[in-house]
């Protein structure tokens, strides 16, 4: 704090003598005949009564100006116009004129008299060097006090954020500057307390995310290890060649189960770091909903259910990464099928705006609405059937939270006609500042 008061200080002050010292050799110089003026005027009746007295004296003006010269602080002597040729020819027109002119440092003043002569007072300096020290010393103390004042109050709050700052570092998530509103600082209090509610909110779904990886590694790991113990117990007794190919197969799909749940979080990881670019292209919507809906058409055959496809909107295309939304589009056409009694209604639709709609709706059992935002996080399973909705690994909706995201949009959930769940993803047009990337998604 020291330092930062003596640099500020040191500052004020030359900043304060710089601006006497332009005053005093810059500003007052250009302001010469304004300040003539005022002066002239203001002792225009002491001129009066000086000329008059001296014209008075025509023929003692020796004597008078030795009287004068007693009980005056200025020197008086009388010249003539050679001997004021250096004032310029401005001054010398007002000296003809009859006008009192005055020297370029303000000591020396002109007084024509009614003879053709000049008076030329010489005003003598007075030795107020004490005077000025201690009026300069008062400034400085002034704006010493004023300065340390400012700086405390600054240094107080900067303390308290930086003392914030240090308990964040060390691991408390939780601490906030809190600042008062009224603080000068208070900008930048807020723009930490924002940064650490992120971080600390990033940390948290962070740690969720290992506990959730953790959790659906565990089954298949621990499938594996049953399985392969089985074929071990066999030893050289080899089993029944069709029990052997079934644990085989079951071998297979738990680590085929392995490599889909590590490519999901693989995405969802590319999706939140930025590292999948997007890749714009004009994409024709109904071919797009059509080919997701030939995709789970077959599931939904086998569960007996009616897919309903609908594409409405003044616009055929839309501008958009086709892969990223395709993807978004069939986790929720599959999470609608897992869940549906009879059918699931997708539906797209493209406003004047060029604004893309996409509705999944499924007569299922729906999600209490409670669980509307949390639903979206990675690995949330708060029962059952949300279970059934947040996908097989709990990252269907996350990824597809993230891919509404990256187009500048989002995804919603509601209740539908039958009270089902209905996700809807709304991209937005062309004309809204879209950038092809994903490094600046928001956290929520």
């Amino acid at each position: 704090m020291i330092r930062s008061l003596f640099k500020l200080y040191l500052i004020v002050v030359l900043s304060v003598a710089a601006a006497v010292a332009g005053i005093q050799y810059g500003l007052l110089p250009q302001l010469h005949q304004q300040l003539s003026e005022i002066e002239r005027e203001s002792s225009k009746t002491y001129n009066y009564l000086l000329a008059r007295y001296l014209d008075q004296q025509d023929i003692r003006r020796e004597a008078a100006l030795a009287r004068l010269q007693a009980n005056a602080s200025e020197r008086f002597a009388l010249i003539g116009m050679d001997d004021v040729l250096h004032l310029g020819e401005r001054r010398l027109r007002d000296l003809r004129d009859g006008r009192q002119v005055f020297g370029n440092d303000g000591k020396d003043a002109y007084l024509p008299l009614r003879d053709g002569q000049i008076l030329h007072a010489h005003r003598e300096e007075v030795n107020d060097t004490n005077f000025q020290l201690t009026a300069y010393a008062l400034i400085a103390f002034a704006i010493l006090l004023a300065v340390v004042t400012w700086v405390f109050y600054h240094w107080r709050e900067l303390n308290a954020l930086q003392e914030a700052a240090r308990q964040f570092g060390n691991g408390r998530l939780s601490t906030r500057a809190r600042l008062s509103r009224r603080s000068n600082v208070y900008q930048l209090a807020r723009q930490f307390d924002d940064m650490a509610a992120c971080i600390e909110a990033s940390m948290a779904r962070q740690r969720a995310m290992i506990h959730g990886i953790s959790h659906e590694l565990k089954t298949p790991i621990a499938r594996l290890e049953f399985g392969i113990a089985l074929l071990r117990s066999c030893g050289d007794s080899a089993p029944d060649p069709s029990q052997r190919a079934q644990r085989l197969e079951a071998l297979r799909l738990n680590v085929r189960e392995l490599d889909e749940l590590v490519t999901e979080l693989l995405t969802l990881g590319q999706l939140e770091q930025g590292a999948v670019p997007l890749r714009l292209v004009p994409v024709t919507v109904r071919e797009m909903v059509d080919s997701v809906a030939a995709i789970v058409s077959d599931d939904a055959a086998q569960r007996n259910l009616l897919l309903d496809v609908r594409s409405t909107g003044p616009y055929a295309h839309h501008l958009c990464d086709p892969r990223l939304v395709a993807r978004a589009l069939l986790n929720l056409c599959r999470n609608a099928v897992r869940n549906a009694r009879g059918t699931v209604a997708v539906a797209s639709r493209t406003d004047v705006s060029g604004t893309l709609t996409l509705t999944v709706e499924d007569d299922g059992p729906g999600v209490p609405p409670e669980e509307c935002e949390r639903i979206f996080e990675p690995f949330h399973h708060a029962g059952a059937g949300l279970a059934r909705h947040s996908g097989r690994f709990g990252l269907d909706l996350a990824i597809v939270r993230r891919i509404a995201l990256a187009h500048g949009g989002q995804v919603s959930l509601g209740s539908g006609r039958s009270g089902g769940a209905r996700f809807v993803i709304t991209l937005p047009g062309p004309a809204s500042d879209r950038r092809p990337h994903l490094g600046t998604l928001p956290d929520n």
